[in-house]
């Protein structure tokens, strides 16, 4: 048996239990030929409840964002942005109800490095309009496709073309629940066509040739056709299931070779229909351990086929089937994913210890016990001062030396209704909108931060900034006249976020926001080093308090210690 490699841990957005014995539901990294795939990496997790804060995060970059609740998509959300991770909580759906040819669709990507998982996209079923997809990845690259549950796509399910290589699809399944809509412009009154590779023959990335792993995926009832339609094409089709009664034929080649290993076919399609040929172009086939009830179809050779280079864990044909359709941990949104980014498989064994570093075989970490939903205390401290850059002309990040590289786990969230990020400055334009800086990532605590404020049009009346730490109520502080001016503010004990808010109902400019951090671990318990009546002085060494007092130390129970 082969085994899954290159394991690597994040401190969120993977899973942390390991069967290499058996089959894994919840994987803790990107594989296969999606493996480069980090997505936004241990950025703290950024909750999404409507599609208006999706599409604003999405196309930020270097995010991980959550979805906590059904969002309803009434028009395409597209996104060229790179090092994103989408997951959603159990339950929570993307959802199209529009079925014409402008406002369909619910997600289409372009940037690089991706993670989607446990995600659910609700279509309003097939319709052949030229309408979109639930999902398309156009020039997407370094792509890992999880647990989704894709339904009902107006045009098809998940489609990957352009520019697009690199790319990992696993635990993924396919169907269609509602009836299609005939009569649409492109011709076809039951377009249930539901994952295409390639738009058309001239269609392929750089290198001429698409990279993508299938993995323990299942192609369910209700799928006609394209179960994939390819081209230009190396694919590994590893432990999936097909088993549509409705299906005219599964995999479509066109100049594709493609290493079928593991796999179980049944529904509809005679042997002929499995590897579907009459698309044209030179392909070539080689079925190893696979199963079909009407026989396996014979390897094709008109084109070389590779041998995935990557390990991985192979089933046999039955064992795949068996834990594809499995209905609590198999193929479609059926990981567990916390507010907190931890994800975890009810079916992997022991999942009590979730979103971090934790004891037995996984190094990395010193956290124990029952640590659950993915809070465990950041270990990282930092002190010192930390100088953020708004003046760049967009968001910052590490990558545009927004923020210091030493800094690289601060995240910058900035909502905008009428902002813009211009050259020297924020200009926040709305008194919705707001900026806040999250340190939660350190085990440390703001103890200051100091801005400059500009308001161009300042008046007597309209002369103050709102701002808050962590999640707590608005405090202002005031203007006094239009020009740049440095504020400082103290922060109160604790203090892990800082947010400013634009109150003062002109025009807000903020270029440089600078921040004093102190560590935890340089005053564990909260208490300061206090001198004491009859010259005794309290000190904390170590986490513990000792008494000093006439040269000798005591404990904390009045024993003298060495």
């Amino acid at each position: 048996m082969k085994h899954l490699g290159h394991l690597f841990f994040f401190s969120i957005a993977l899973c942390i239990s390991m069967q290499l014995n058996a089959v894994t539901y919840c994987a803790p990294s990107a594989w296969g030929y999606g493996a480069g795939a980090t997505g936004g990496g241990s950025a703290t997790p950024t909750l999404v409840k409507d599609a208006s804060g999706l599409k604003s995060n999405i196309s930020k970059g270097n995010k991980v964002i959550i979805i906590t609740q059904n969002i309803t998509v009434t028009s395409q959300i597209s996104s060229s942005a790179s090092n994103i991770t989408i997951m959603a909580v159990n339950g929570a759906k993307l959802i199209s109800t529009q079925q014409n040819s402008s406002n369909s669709g619910i997600l289409y990507l372009k940037g690089s490095n991706i993670i989607l998982r446990n995600l659910t996209f609700e279509g309003p079923g097939a319709y052949d309009c030229d309408g979109n997809d639930n999902l398309c990845l156009d020039g997407a690259n370094n792509v890992w496709v999880d647990h989704c549950d894709f339904q009902d796509g107006c045009d098809g399910n998940f489609d990957i073309k352009g520019k697009s290589d690199k790319i990992t699809v696993t635990w993924c399944r396919f169907r269609y629940l509602k009836k299609p809509k005939a009569g649409g412009s492109g011709g076809s009154d039951d377009h249930r066509y539901s994952n295409l590779v390639g738009s058309d023959s001239g269609d392929k990335p750089s290198d001429g040739t698409y990279n993508i792993t299938y993995a323990y995926n299942w192609w369910d009832e209700g799928c006609v056709e394209r179960m994939t339609r390819c081209r230009n094409a190396s694919l590994h089709f590893l432990n999936c299931y097909w088993n549509s009664s409705v299906a005219k034929c599964y995999i479509g080649p066109e100049n594709v070779d493609c290493y079928i290993e593991g796999c179980a076919f049944e529904g509809s399609p005679a042997k002929s229909k499995i590897f579907y040929e009459n698309y044209g172009g030179k392909n070539g086939s080689k079925f190893i351990n696979c199963t079909s009830k009407n026989g396996v179809p014979a390897n094709i050779t008109k084109r070389s086929v590779l041998t995935p280079s990557y390990s991985y864990t192979a089933l046999t044909a039955a064992e795949a089937k068996t834990a594809v359709t499995n209905t609590t941990c198999g193929a479609g949104a059926t990981l567990t994913v916390t507010d907190k980014g931890a994800v975890s498989s009810s079916c992997d064994g022991n999942n009590d210890n979730t979103g971090g570093d934790n004891t037995g075989d996984n190094t990395g970490g010193d956290n124990t016990g029952d640590n659950t939903g993915g809070d465990n205390t950041p270990t990282t401290p930092v002190e010192g001062d930390c100088c953020i850059n708004l003046g760049l002309g967009e968001e910052p990040t590490v990558a545009n030396k927004g923020i210091p590289a030493d800094f690289a786990q601060v995240v910058v969230t900035a909502e905008l209704a009428k902002g813009t990020w211009d050259n020297g400055y924020l200009n926040m334009g709305g008194d919705a909108d707001i900026i806040t800086f999250d340190f939660s990532a350190y085990n440390s605590t703001i103890t200051a931060v100091t801005f400059d404020v500009t308001i161009p049009n300042w008046t007597s009346e309209k002369n103050t900034i709102a701002y808050h730490w962590n999640n707590n109520e608005n405090s202002y502080t005031t203007i006094d006249s239009k020009n740049k001016q440095d504020i400082t503010l103290s922060a109160p004990a604790n203090a892990k976020s800082f947010t400013i808010q634009r109150s003062a109902g002109t025009g807000t400019r903020i270029s440089k926001v600078c921040f004093d951090l102190k560590s935890a671990a340089s005053n564990p318990t909260g208490l300061d080093n206090t001198e004491m009546e009859s010259n005794a002085i309290k000190i904390i060494r170590n986490g513990q308090i000792f008494i000093i007092r006439d040269g000798k130390t005591y404990n904390i129970l009045g024993h003298c210690v060495e």
